[in-house]
């Protein structure tokens, strides 16, 4: 075979895989992802359905089909810049330089606000360029010094940047990667030490809370109940070959019951507590601090306490977080869980600080801070990597393991 038949048959690859493409981007765009089915897509291209599946495995990897070029640029910006050039520079350089051509398209916008309001491709998305995490992340290991935690903070400083990879809609992509990176750069400037205290901790320990009544406890034990029942069915079959309604017969309750206590869906049931009350008790962490301490010190505290940080988790613990290891969906729904608090953890780090309302930084800290425990369940040593990870946005990347940071309290 002649290099030119190779190469007429690549370019002819090339030009199909680019109107499929095409063709379901201007559907999605039309009539939104949900309502545009595969074979439509095919349709709309002239291709058959396999033929579209040997470009496209998934429906959602119609709208991300750049991933090869992202990655390799990616790593080709740390690995290939100039000696003068630190990695985290060339990193935001090249972030830019794609966020600006993107602008150029007049579709862009629409995009990424269909990516935004469609969770299958939110989520899509987000794996996606974790993808890239672990190649992006050892070229920014071997970038810096060979210290302690290196691995576990280069990851960190992959995932936090590549969080910034994607364009927001409405947000200047230069304000957005200026703070980013500075943060990740120079650390947290603790602005909050440089101000009055707005809150201070209480003197006396608060009173006694009231019992709970009767109702109270009954919906405690029901939805107790039901999770030891989900763990113990998960335990035994896995995750994906257990039914909703064998858990609810299992916990002996009504699907309907399960659902009022429940209402995320199977993937929740392992996760009885209130997102609001996670909300709330990172915001007093951060609002009742002791005096002098950072936000960030105030968070790592908090968290030291909770989740895969825990010292001394019971046998229940244990399973649930060997279990969310092992278990896609349910690492995507513990991540949800903890990001759901960013607005309102966002908004006290900026009352805090003294900064405003949108200040992209305050934003910034209490998004990575949340994506901390997603970065760890996976470490040998978790209570290690938020150590690191904890250092890493005090004081920036790569001091934060040059200054040797020590474990915090």
């Amino acid at each position: 075979m002649t290099d030119i038949t190779v190469g007429r048959r690549e370019r002819k690859k090339a030009r199909t895989r680019q109107a499929i493409a095409d063709a379901a981007r201007a559907l999605f765009l039309e009539r939104g992802f949900d309502a545009v089915t595969v074979k439509e897509v095919a349709e709309a291209a002239d291709v058959s359905m396999s033929g579209l599946f040997k470009h496209f495995p998934t429906k959602e990897s119609l709208v991300f089909d750049e991933d090869d070029d992202i990655r390799h640029g990616l790593v080709r910006a740390v690995r290939d810049r100039p000696d003068a050039v630190a990695a985290l520079r060339a990193l935001r350089q090249w972030l830019l330089d794609r966020a600006r051509d993107l602008a150029g398209d007049p579709d862009t916008a629409a995009f990424f606000e269909l990516i935004a309001a469609t969770p299958a491709l939110s989520d899509y998305g987000r794996r996606m360029w974790q993808r890239h995490e672990q190649e992006l992340a050892e070229a920014i290991r071997q970038a810096g010094p060979d210290a302690p935690g290196a691995g576990i903070a280069a990851r960190a400083v992959a995932r936090f940047a590549l969080d910034r990879s994607q364009p927001c809609p409405h947000i200047d992509p230069q304000v957005e990667l200026d703070a980013a990176f500075a943060l990740l750069s120079h650390g947290w400037p603790a602005p909050e030490l440089r101000r009055p205290r707005h809150h201070t901790p209480s003197a006396a320990p608060p009173a006694p809370a009231r019992p709970p009544g009767l109702r109270e406890r009954k919906k405690a034990q029901t939805r107790q109940a039901i999770t030891r029942a989900a763990l113990e069915l998960f335990t035994e079959r896995g995750y994906d070959h257990v039914g909703v309604r064998e858990i609810a017969e299992a916990a002996e309750v009504s699907p309907g019951t399960l659902f009022a206590h429940f209402p995320d869906g199977k993937a929740s049931l392992l996760f009885p507590g209130d997102q609001r009350d996670t909300a709330a008790a990172l915001v007093d962490a951060v609002r009742h601090r002791p005096p002098g301490q950072t936000i960030p010190r105030a968070l790592h505290g908090h968290i030291a306490r909770r989740g895969p940080f825990k010292p001394d988790p019971t046998p229940e613990e244990q399973r649930v977080l060997a279990l969310i290891r092992a278990t896609p969906e349910l690492t995507d729904h513990a991540l949800r869980a903890w990001t759901a608090a960013e607005p309102a953890l966002t908004s006290a780090i900026a009352e805090e600080a003294g900064l405003p309302a949108d200040d992209p930084t305050a934003r910034l800290l209490a998004h990575y801070f949340l994506q901390i425990p997603d970065l760890a369940v996976a470490e040998p040593h978790a209570g290690h990597a938020l150590d690191v990870i904890t250092g890493v946005l005090e004081h920036g990347w790569p001091q934060g393991l040059a200054t040797g940071t020590p474990p915090l309290a």
